[in-house]
């Protein structure tokens, strides 16, 4: 089929500088993919060097308190809510952290401030390590992928293309009529390859130190790996994308649990509304309780 589409598509006038212009657009696309690649990863690490040079002022003054027992002067407390307020335009902290730092601003108090110190010097530990690692000569899995990682959007781009000219081409050569099961098929197994593309493309495109995102990538593998039933011909094109379908629904229940980073951290004294509700409710009836018990 592949060879027929080629032949036919050769056959018309033009037809080479078609095929130029698209291997053009295409490499013009995988040059601008790769500026913005860089430029991403410029804009991290610059705002991963802007995170640590806010959050070391506030770690040494951690420190120092925790030297002294966390025994201050007037101005050495002021400049410790100054550095702790500094905080909030790092923007690397984590959100948990950015939570310990606001409740150790509303509350001075020691034991908050070793909770936060030792979760600041974590933190400011991993940023460091990546930021060590960027300096260094890459690896060569790393210059690899630095090549790779740009032919995501032309890749796409021109899956896509042939996805729809395929299509075409195909209805077009397709003998059965337009009423019939056999002329459906085409389409459907269109939208689960555009639906493969898709996931295909957040697959390749997505950075590989994204970790906590790992439900997330299971999940589209599967569902681009679903497109391997059309391997077995046109009639399990319905099957692949019911398949992708039940997948992507089935998505919104794995994934609805909050990250470890969004629970309360150790030592938090706030409750969530639920279970602040449920607290008062065993208050009143263990009050209500002890009222009868006295009668």
């Amino acid at each position: 089929m592949f060879q027929r589409w080629i032949e036919d598509l050769t056959s018309r006038p033009g037809a080479v500088a078609v095929l130029l212009g698209v291997m053009a657009l295409l490499l013009g696309i995988y040059i601008w993919s790769a500026t913005e690649v860089r430029r991403s990863h410029e804009r991290r690490m610059r705002r991963i060097r802007d995170t640590l040079y806010i959050s070391t002022a506030l770690l040494g003054q951690l420190t120092i308190q925790e030297i002294r027992k966390y025994e201050q002067s007037e101005h050495e407390h002021n400049d410790l809510i100054t550095a702790m307020l500094a905080c909030k335009a790092a923007s690397y902290l984590s959100p948990q952290l950015q939570d310990q730092i606001r409740d150790c601003i509303k509350e001075h108090d020691p034991a908050r401030l070793g909770l936060m110190h030792r979760a600041l010097e974590r933190e400011c530990t991993v940023l460091s390590d990546e930021l060590s690692r960027d300096t260094h000569a890459d690896h060569w899995g790393t210059a690899v992928w630095t090549i790779l990682r740009p032919v995501a959007e032309p890749a796409a781009l021109a899956a896509t293309g042939f996805l729809v000219t395929d299509l075409v081409f195909r209805q077009r050569m397709l003998d059965v009529s337009v009423d019939s099961w056999d002329s459906i098929l085409p389409w459907i197994r269109a939208v689960s390859l555009m639906i493969t593309i898709m996931y295909g493309y957040l697959l390749w495109a997505s950075p590989r130190r994204d970790t906590p995102g790992t439900v997330t990538k299971t999940l589209s593998l599967l569902i681009a790996l679903c497109s391997l039933f059309h391997l077995i011909g046109p009639v399990a094109a319905p099957y692949a994308l019911g398949l992708q379908l039940i997948i992507f629904t089935s998505g919104f229940g794995l994934t609805g649990t909050r990250s470890r980073s969004d629970r309360p951290y150790a030592g938090h004294t706030e409750l969530e509304p639920a279970k602040k509700v449920s607290t008062e409710i065993e208050g009143n009836t263990r009050r209500t309780s002890g009222t009868n018990t006295d009668e």
